[in-house]
């Protein structure tokens, strides 16, 4: 059977040029990649390029290095009757083959030989994409208030590698005000005057104060899909909103937060509850209507939105497990999935407090529970302490995975009214012995306004030069 039928015309394209060589790969190789090309209209460019390299590589390669490459792997589908297993289409396919592979006590076995395989092809993939690359990237984690922060601990994980800088917050000890001038570099008290208010941040926006996603798109060029924010709130997509620049500022960033989102939550709940009530043959029935879900959310609950961006919502939602129903899961899963898809130069994942988890009964996805089942929602500051202390660290792993973050990232920790921030400079693997000066927030601004080469014109903040050399 022809796996590779059904494709959009680009991937059918790449498919015809180097179709001799891909017909001699292995099944479960040649299988996954026919099942991932199907997805390209899904795909972002990132994706589109690393595929076409993939193929075009697979192309060039003479005999004995197909053989190197892939032999092992061909030699191990044998030995286990891959071969045994048929299905309709790539998907099935793909999906009958682990299962096979699963009840045979093979899986890890494979996993391995496909390890071994990308050990092999990855380097010479890596070359080609990102070989001349050398972008500064930024990632940017906050802790936002509510959670319990526990000073003795706080980034514990990063510690080894990260340079601790105390802040002058300046009256910035509230959220508003702290992401205000950290996105800003403008003094929260200079543009309304007196003590920082609510009216005084909205003059602040008034009086005309760019955004570092504003400046990355005015004056860098950066698309949407080049800056991504993450929220458990809203306050960051706020930001945006307010200000007072020429072109929408909705559409400087992709922008989703947990809370904003909620109604998106429960209409996909919804229809997934329906289709399972009405009753489904398994499965892979489920995922297939899953496919067809194109829910748009509403106006307003995103600060950018397309077809793409739809589609990764709710990939977000659906693969992700946990991401229904904890904001900070939806935050650090969304950021990875951003960093390893999207690949931005700027990421920043906002955390917040998460509602104390129930009885397992009341998680169950999808079910509609009876009124007398239903729990009082009550948050849960420490456990949210506990989570993102942990979530921020899976980020920060995945993205040194990923060619173009790894050696060239800037990583900034803080946290809304804490007066200490965490920089992890590109590279670092050991403890610096630097010992800088307090620093405030729009420091903090024009350090990151400097690392991705752009200015913030109101900025009253000096660059921390130590983080960027």
């Amino acid at each position: 059977m022809d796996w590779f039928s059904g494709l959009t015309s680009e991937p059918r394209a790449l498919v015809r040029a180097h179709r001799e060589a891909l017909d001699r790969l292995p099944r479960t190789f040649q299988v996954s990649l026919a099942a991932e090309l199907r997805k390209w209209p899904n795909f972002f460019n990132p994706e589109k390029a690393y595929f076409q390299t993939l193929i075009d590589q697979v192309g060039a390669l003479s005999d004995a290095q197909l053989k190197d490459i892939f032999g092992p792997l061909r030699a191990f589908e044998v030995r286990v009757g891959c071969d045994r297993i048929s299905g309709g289409d790539p998907e099935t396919l793909e999906s009958r083959l682990l299962d096979y592979l699963r009840v045979q006590g093979q899986y890890p076995n494979w996993r391995r030989e496909v390890a071994a395989t990308f050990d092999k092809l990855e380097p010479l993939l890596e070359a080609k994409l990102y070989g001349s690359i050398n972008l500064p990237r930024l990632v940017v984690m906050i802790y936002g208030s509510g959670i319990a922060i526990e000073r003795d601990s706080l980034w514990r994980r990063f510690r080894p590698i990260g340079i601790p800088i105390s802040l002058r917050l300046d009256g910035a000890d509230s959220t508003q005000p702290f992401i205000y001038q950290l996105f800003t570099g403008t003094s929260y008290r200079s543009a309304g005057g007196g003590q920082p208010s609510q009216a005084g941040f909205v003059d602040a926006h008034q009086a005309g104060a760019v955004t570092l996603f504003e400046a990355l798109r005015e004056q860098r060029g950066f698309s949407p899909f080049d800056t991504w924010i993450f929220e458990a709130d809203d306050h960051l997509h706020q930001i945006c909103e307010r200000s007072a620049a020429t072109r929408p500022a909705r559409d400087c960033a992709i922008g989703l937060s947990y809370n904003r989102l909620q109604r998106y939550r429960e209409t996909l709940s919804d229809a997934i509850y329906s289709k399972v009530q009405a009753g489904i043959s398994g499965p892979l029935q489920l995922a297939a209507y899953l496919k067809t879900l194109d829910i748009i959310p509403e106006e307003g609950s995103t600060l950018y939105s397309d077809r793409l961006v739809r589609s990764f919502i709710r990939d977000l939602f659906l693969e992700g497990a946990g991401t229904l129903i904890i904001n900070n899961t939806f935050v650090e899963w969304g950021a990875v999935q951003a960093l390893k898809r999207a690949q931005p130069r700027l990421v920043v994942a906002r955390f917040g407090v998460r509602d104390k988890m129930k009885p397992f009964s009341s998680l169950l996805l999808f079910s509609k529970p009876r009124p007398t089942d239903q729990i009082p929602i009550l948050q849960d500051p420490l456990g949210s302490f506990v989570d993102v202390e942990l979530l921020s660290y899976y980020i920060w792993l995945n993205a040194e995975e990923i060619p173009p973050f790894r050696g060239k990232t800037l990583y900034l920790l803080l946290a809304d009214g804490v007066d200490e921030m965490l920089a992890v400079t590109p590279g670092a693997r050991h403890p610096r012995s630097l010992n800088l000066p307090p620093a405030t927030l729009p420091d903090v601004a024009a350090t990151m306004a400097q690392w991705l080469q752009v200015t913030l014109p109101h900025s009253s903040g000096r660059v921390i030069e130590p983080l960027l050399s």
